[in-house]
């Protein structure tokens, strides 16, 4: 039988603010995993099934759009 992929437990997630966001594609350039997409209201957004929390897009946002939150354990 296939092993079954098991997902990382993270500690924390990035939020993109749309509001605060200038759509400049600075995050969506730094994130090589797909973390980053364009959604249905054409807002980026972060796919967190694709995230690796390397900070990556959290640290190109001129705007200050994206923000680490920490998961309640």
């Amino acid at each position: 039988m296939a092993e079954e992929k098991k997902k990382k437990a993270y500690k924390f997630n990035f939020i993109l603010d749309a509001t605060k966001c200038m759509a400049c594609a600075a995050c969506e350039l730094e994130c090589k995993f797909g973390g980053i997409y364009i959604d249905d209201n054409v807002n980026y957004a972060i796919n967190l099934d694709n995230c690796t929390r390397c900070g990556k897009c959290f640290r190109a946002c001129p705007a200050g759009a994206i923000s680490k939150v920490n998961i309640a354990a």
